[in-house]
């Protein structure tokens, strides 16, 4: 069933703020959010220096998030059991400004490396949360926003013109995840996205096909940093099995040039 963000969004700095993990959308009405980035750093002493260099082109980060502790089926605690400690990440993501397409949205495929509950008689329960970087977090963009459904057998979301770069861009890891929220009605519905680009408008390639979804879930895909990412960018989906409502959210993030 799709989720109705007008009961999860208040129209005030921080409280815009949404996050999820995978399929799930927490929110962070309730909760404490941060993400934490850094430059790695490498002893450098010896040989008569005595200092700590930074280890270029190496970051850390790592999304902490406190909040109440619900431990029903299916509530968020029962969720990040789950997920705590095991081998393959899972894609999450936060938006500080709301889930407006083209509102800035950070990707980061995590290990779930800390989960801890505290209960008392005078308060409430609530949890500690830690997500450890998988590969790398991304700053971008949404392209399909959950809060339009979709609907039409197919459908292309806006355009994001590449003003921050002035033009095409290379020399960056591209990124784009890929959550499916609800798949509602129809006959087995199912619902295909792709990422296109254009250097002007009117000329369109796949850049990036996520795999077609039949369920709830998520799909993270990145490209090498040869790869161009022409100046404008948009997604579109194709919609199978007459689904009255899919309701997704799609991030793009052209990354960026740590060689540089």
């Amino acid at each position: 069933m799709a989720i109705d963000l007008n009961q999860v969004t208040v129209a005030y700095p921080g409280f815009r703020t949404q996050w999820g993990i995978e399929q799930y959308l927490f929110g962070a009405q309730g909760n404490d959010l941060s993400h934490s980035r850094k430059s790695d750093k490498i002893d450098g002493s010896g040989f008569g220096t005595r200092v700590k260099n930074d280890l270029p082109g190496m970051q850390e980060a790592a999304i902490t998030v406190k909040g109440l502790a619900a431990m029903e089926k299916g509530a968020i605690n029962s969720l990040i059991n789950q997920w705590l400690g095991r081998k393959t990440p899972v894609n999450t993501w936060y938006a500080l400004q709301g889930l407006t397409v083209g509102s800035p949205i950070t990707m980061q495929p995590s290990s779930v490396t800390d989960g801890s509950v505290s209960a008392k008689l005078k308060d409430a329960n609530d949890f500690n949360l830690e997500l450890s970087a998988r590969g790398a977090y991304d700053d971008g963009i949404i392209m399909l926003s959950p809060g339009t459904l979709l609907t039409a057998a197919s459908g292309t979301g806006a355009v994001d013109i590449n003003t921050l770069y002035g033009g095409a861009t290379t020399g960056c890891t591209v990124a784009a995840q890929l959550h499916v929220w609800a798949l509602d009605g129809g006959t087995t519905p199912s619902v295909a996205v792709k990422i296109q680009h254009s250097p002007d408008g009117t000329t369109w390639t796949d850049l990036i096909t996520f795999t077609t979804k039949s369920a709830p879930g998520s799909q993270r895909i990145t490209l090498p940093s040869t790869t161009t990412v022409n100046t404008q960018v948009q997604a579109v989906w194709t919609l199978t099995g007459s689904p009255t409502g899919v309701q997704v959210l799609c991030g793009f993030s052209r990354g960026v040039n740590l060689d540089i």
